[in-house]
């Protein structure tokens, strides 16, 4: 898991995505965080291993210009500073984050012979590692590449050869699937933020000052005038006066979500009093358990809006906690729910 951001509108955009970031990042990333925005036709980015403050520490992030950008947060699945979002494509093309994992698509989908192919093909991939890194494509002489650089410059193929980019993102996912969001811009389409989600979270507001991606709600702060979540199985374009959206037409779909979030809110408050403070992850489980789904479930989207609520309410607390980061001497932030007044003991569960 992990978290993302995107803006396009009327202000700066780096602020606006670190906050973004800030807010939701010790949901499920903190440990390599990054970001990207365009201006005056160039792509501008930053990458670390290490949370949102790390990354304010060690590059100058906040100060990059343009106002329209994305931001990313991930997970401890391996890799360098190389491995964090936002992937660049070759002669800086577009700029890449994506949240999920293969799931439900991992022997349904053929990324190491796209990752061939792609370097086969004079692709410059740049997340990659001497050695196999967890279950991420396999390159030649036992080298292996994150998946989302593997996108990115999949993307980038289709966008050279003429598609459309909603297009061109549509026909990546739909030849590798997997369960997860991702998202695009370009400095060839400065106003537009483009994205196609399977299975993980995207949700949108907008209000004058424009468009705000997050994985979560909470990723917004106080509770926006308009908001609301990208539906499964869908290709999206966000720019600051709207979104667009339309579907993805996946032979899996469509996919319902199926969770009421009333159910959610009394689930979570449940487990939290029988159980006491709890992380996230646990959290997610037991609102996903509520499913009449077996497989691609949507879960992340209820479990988010019901903590965003519940915390918004008072009826529970969040707190951060610090856990070993991705590199030694780093930490991630990680954040744990209890009902309010409860103890704060064991909130990484």
């Amino acid at each position: 898991m992990c978290n993302i951001a995107g803006y396009v509108g009327t202000e700066r955009a780096a602020p606006i995505l670190l906050e973004l970031i800030e807010r939701q990042e010790g949901l499920a990333g903190g440990y390599y965080t990054g970001i990207a925005t365009i201006h005056e036709g160039k792509l501008h980015w930053r990458k670390v291993v290490g949370d949102c403050a790390r990354l304010r520490e060690e590059t100058d992030a906040d100060e990059l210009p343009g106002a329209i950008g994305l931001a990313h947060s991930r997970s401890n699945s391996g890799g360098d500073w190389r491995w964090s979002h936002p992937f660049i494509a070759c002669d800086d093309r577009l700029a890449y984050i994506a949240n999920g994992s293969a799931g439900y698509f991992a022997d349904r989908t053929a990324t190491d012979a796209a990752a061939r192919a792609l370097e086969a093909a004079g692709h410059a991939l740049t997340a990659v590692a001497d050695e196999q890194i967890g279950n991420y494509p396999a390159l030649a002489g036992g080298r292996s590449v994150h998946v989302s650089d593997v996108m990115a410059h999949a993307i980038e193929a289709e966008l050279v050869a003429g598609a459309a980019p909603r297009e061109a993102i549509r026909r990546v996912f739909l030849d590798l699937p997997a369960e997860v969001v991702g998202l695009f811009i370009a400095p060839a389409y400065p106003d537009n933020i483009f994205a196609t989600r399977y299975t993980l979270p995207m949700c949108v507001a907008i209000d004058e000052r424009g468009a705000r991606v997050a994985s979560s709600p909470t990723g917004f702060g106080a509770r926006p005038d308009w908001w609301t979540w990208v539906p499964p199985f869908s290709v999206a374009t966000v720019r600051a006066s709207g979104l667009e959206v339309e579907p993805l037409a996946c032979p899996e779909g469509p996919l319902p979500d199926d969770i009421s979030r009333a159910d959610a809110r009394a689930a979570i408050v449940k487990a939290l009093r029988e159980q006491g403070p709890q992380g996230f992850g646990a959290l997610v489980k037991t609102v996903g358990a509520l499913s009449v789904r077996e497989e691609l479930r949507v879960t992340c989207d209820p479990a988010y809006e019901a903590l965003f609520e519940l915390v918004a309410a008072g009826a529970i607390e969040q707190a951060t906690e610090r856990v070993p980061g991705a590199a030694e001497g780093v930490t991630a932030p990680r954040f744990g729910f209890a009902l309010t007044g409860a103890s704060g003991e064991g909130l990484s569960a």
